[in-house]
């Protein structure tokens, strides 16, 4: 469950950027299947974020500082970043575009960078024990967002804050679940929810509404995959798409189904029925009965 979180954080957060990778993708990516020199970019945020989360997960600072978030940001950015130097405030004034090419937002100037940023992290250190973590988790991503102190990179910044925040907090002590997954399912009503804090003078109570929603649905979905996962595969590591855990379901209500069974109930080909049932097979989850052509597919 840790090693899935990490992978669907990782493409969930990236995708957002524009960075899009499938889970079987991301979690190759993870194993170390790819050598770095031969990375695309997309394939390179992607490795950078996972190695970021990594970071965070295993030497978590006590109390942020300029030098970690900008530490960070130069491994989040290497090599996968529109502009700017990687690990360094801007020194530009950036803007921030809709899918038209309309500035929706234009962030602090640059010379107002470093004070914000010091105010930012004195805040974080100071002042954010005294919310709920998921609450402080909350405020310190659309902080930073609305600081955007780098030239690009700033939302998977922001959002690997706010999951510092929480494993800081001990609120996701054993790292199984995954926000940003959810978020990237829901990215317009995310832009939607960050843009209505300028749009109400600062109040942050609609955005706040929308990250807690976000981060109820990741825990129901991490419980969820634990109970839908047989105790068979307690030694087996497979990390799965949304429509291989529909599968799942299905056959845990419906019993074993024939491939045009599933083709049908998904709304896939049989080809798509296939590529979906292979590695569940392989990992023990589920079984085939019956011949080739008559044969049915169940739980394992």
């Amino acid at each position: 469950m840790q090693r899935e979180a990490i992978i669907r954080n990782a493409m969930g957060s990236t995708a957002i950027e524009g960075f899009v990778l499938s889970l079987p993708e991301v979690a190759a990516l993870a194993q170390g299947k790819h050598e770095i020199k031969n990375l695309s970019s997309t394939e390179r945020a992607v490795f950078n974020y996972l190695a970021t989360l990594r970071n965070i997960q295993k030497n978590p600072p006590d109390k942020l500082s300029n030098e970690f978030i900008c530490e960070m940001h130069k491994i989040v950015a290497d090599e996968a970043s529109h502009g700017g130097e990687p690990g360094k405030y801007r020194t530009i004034q950036n803007y921030i575009v809709n899918w038209l090419g309309q500035v929706v937002y234009m962030p602090p100037k640059p010379q107002d960078v470093p004070e914000l940023m010091n105010n930012f992290i004195k805040f974080i250190n100071t002042k954010s024990q005294e919310y709920l973590p998921v609450i402080s988790s909350g405020i310190i991503h659309y902080k930073f967002v609305a600081i955007h102190p780098f030239v690009d990179g700033n939302g998977r910044t922001a959002r690997i804050l706010g999951t510092w925040e929480l494993l800081h907090r001990k609120f996701d002590t054993d790292h199984i679940f995954a926000i940003d997954d959810v978020i990237y399912e829901h990215r317009s009503s995310y832009y939607k929810a960050l843009q209505t804090v300028s749009q109400e003078n600062g109040d942050l109570t609609h955005w706040l509404e929308f990250y807690l929603e976000t981060v109820a649905e990741s825990l129901s979905r991490a419980w969820h995959r634990i109970t839908i996962l047989p105790k068979t595969t307690a030694s087996k590591s497979i990390s799965l798409t949304p429509r291989q855990e529909k599968l799942i379901n299905l056959l845990k209500d419906a019993g074993d189904l024939s491939a045009k069974d599933i083709a049908q109930s998904l709304k896939i080909t049989i080809q798509g029925v296939h590529f979906i049932l292979k590695p569940l097979i392989n990992a023990k989850m589920l079984k085939r009965r019956g011949g080739k052509k008559t044969g049915k597919f169940g739980l394992a």
